[in-house]
């Protein structure tokens, strides 16, 4: 019985100092190219929140710091408008500030549907092939020809 009790301080020791799990979830999707839906749930209620979208290719504030206010679930959707041609890999960061200290964070990808219209492309920078296709069958069929020819020679 004396271990055990001896055991007792160590156990609270070991739940203090095991840091709790959130169950913090955000979430971003691109159904349709002109906007992007942001979702959390799983937050304090009534919390006000910092969201930011950067651009991951350019590194480019798409959507400056943003309040949200989560409802009395602790969740919130909103939708904001943006071009996913130009943007089409996103990444979302979502964070409560308590004065100097950081309470929450969370982070989302995101990507433009395929249908979405990119930025042009780099332009093609290799060889014409209409030339290049025409010196290649002439060779091929100079080949050919010379091949038939050594054989019905050798055949004689």
């Amino acid at each position: 019985m004396r271990f055990f009790r001896s055991l007792i301080p160590a156990v609270l020791l070991l739940l203090w100092a095991v840091p709790a799990s959130g169950a913090e979830v955000l979430t971003m999707t691109c159904p349709v190219c002109d906007h992007v839906d942001v979702a959390g749930r799983g937050m304090e209620p009534n919390a006000t929140l910092t969201l930011t979208i950067t651009d991951v290719k350019s590194g480019q504030t798409v959507l400056p710091e943003t309040r949200i206010t989560t409802d009395s679930s602790g969740s919130f959707s909103r939708e904001f408008d943006m071009d996913l041609a130009k943007h089409p890999a996103l990444l979302g960061n979502l964070y409560e500030q308590n004065g100097s200290t950081l309470v929450l964070a969370a982070h989302a990808n995101a990507s433009a549907p395929a249908h979405c219209r990119r930025d042009a492309s780099l332009p093609y920078t290799g060889s014409r092939a209409g030339l290049s296709a025409g010196a290649a069958g002439g060779l091929l069929v100079l080949g050919v020809g010379l091949v038939t020819r050594r054989r019905a020679g050798s055949a004689a």
